[in-house]
Formats: C-alpha cells, structure tokens, sequence
C-alpha cells in the first residue's frame, strides 16, 4: 500500500536554509525556528454585468509569505536582511573596530590602553575626556607632541597615554584597534535581498501514534526577504524575525509556488 497519510501533527520547524537558485549554493541555515507562518494570497478581478451584479470573479497574481523568528540573533540571517554578506577578518585583512574605554589615571600621570590603537602616526587617540567624582564628564585633553596645559601625548606601541601633572581621576578615551578575529554585516541604503530558494525542513507525527516519525520539506523555489521593515529587538529576550515573499520563477510555466513533501521514510 502506497504511503497517503492525510492529518498529520506538525511537531515543530527544525530549520531553514537559504540557497542561491542558480549554483544550489547554501546561503544560511537557520535553526532556532520559532513561530512559523506560511500564507498565500492572491488578487481578485470581478466580472460584472451592466448593473453592476458580480457573475465571477478571476484571481491571479497569487503569491506566498514565509515568516518566522528565530531564537536567537543570527549574522547570517542579518546579512540576508541587509543584502550583505557575512565578512570574516583575516591576518592579511584585519577590521577596524571602535573601543571605548574608562581608566584610571596611574601615579605617573599615565593611562594605560587595553589594546594597541591605530590612526594617524602620533594621534591615534584625539581627545581624553576626565570623569568627575559625580561620574560627569570634566576637563577635555587633545592629543599633541609635548605634555602639557590641556594637552597629552600618545605612544601607540606601548598602549601608553601621558597626561600633564594635574590631571588625576579617570577618564573616557575612545580610539579604533585592529582585529583579526572577528566578523562583519553591512547594511548600505541600495543593497536589495538577493532572490533565494528556501528549504523548510519539518517534523511530523502520526496522529494515532506519536512514536511515527516523518519527515518533511517545504520547498520554495522563490524566496526574497521583505526588506521593508526589518526590526530587531536589541534585548536577551528579544527574537529576531524575518519574512519572505514567495513568487512562482518568471520562466517556470508550472506556476509553482511551493512543494509540502512529507516522507515515510
């Protein structure tokens, strides 16, 4: 007997992949699923008659929304959203990153950097602000050759900021470090989400059996992120959601929009 089922327990997504339709290249894989929604709309034409009575009504258009959220705040999913990619730094391609530091002023009258700064040769640190007792901000140091009124001086390779005498507290630096291990999203204003193929895989449950496993695929051949409004909430608790738009292929005569295969096996 062939393999039919009909009502089946949806147990959960267990994840989504992005591929690119033209090299089947994967794109991302998300796998923190929460919330899936599937939806297909279409639009609506009405034949009516001289007095305005509908006699039928003819739909096209249709199309498909995909959304979800994930758990957990994902980079790659983040690049799909911006139409960026994900960018890994290197020892030959090293990223800048900003630093902001509060440190206490040593009895020599220097500060000490957590890491090595980088700029321009002697000002690779431009102001040192000093922080008050009340946790306000206070007098503002330039950088500059010599020590002096309003002034200190930087030696880069040895971390190492030197005040004028009377300055004593804390303060606020703020300057850039190059790293070679971290990574990298981009969100520009003309980027637009690349089209992608999605896979949806799922787990389903026989009904009368919940030890009956099967799996399941939700196969889109036309998926493109809506870029419209892309929200992330930047808390612990906060997911990190995302929609798709799904479209038949132009040149696909099928009009197939999506694929629910569920398997036996």
């Amino acid at each position: 007997m062939n393999f039919n089922p009909n009502e089946l327990v949806l147990e959960r997504i267990r994840a989504v992949e992005e591929y690119d339709p033209a090299t089947k290249e994967l794109t991302g894989r998300f796998t923190q699923i929460e919330e899936p929604s599937l939806s297909t709309s279409a639009e609506g034409t009405n034949v009516t008659d001289a007095m305005g009575n509908p006699i039928m009504t003819f739909y096209n258009a249709q199309s498909g929304t995909f959304g979800f959220s994930n758990s957990l705040f994902s980079l790659d999913l983040a690049a799909s959203q911006y139409a960026s990619r994900k960018e890994t730094a290197s020892d030959v391609d090293k990223f800048r990153m900003p630093v902001s530091e509060t440190i206490e002023i040593g009895s020599d009258h220097t500060v000490k950097l957590r890491y090595v700064p980088v700029g321009p040769d002697g000002a690779e640190v431009k102001y040192v602000k000093v922080i008050n007792a009340n946790s306000t901000f206070g007098k503002t140091y330039e950088v500059a050759e010599t020590a002096g009124e309003g002034k200190f001086t930087i030696d880069a390779a040895s971390r190492t900021i030197t005040l004028p005498d009377d300055a004593e507290g804390r303060v606020f630096v703020n300057y850039e470090k190059e790293t070679s291990n971290a990574v990298k999203v981009t969100k520009t204003t003309n980027g637009i989400p690349e089209v992608r193929s999605l896979v949806i895989h799922a787990i389903f449950h026989d009904p009368c059996n919940k030890n009956v496993v099967y799996s399941g695929v939700i196969y889109a051949p036309r998926a493109q992120i809506d870029p419209s409004s892309v929200e992330l909430t930047l808390t612990a608790e906060g997911k990190h959601p995302a929609s798709y738009l799904l479209q038949k292929p132009y040149c696909d005569e099928s009009g197939r929009l999506f694929e629910i295969l569920v398997s036996e096996d």
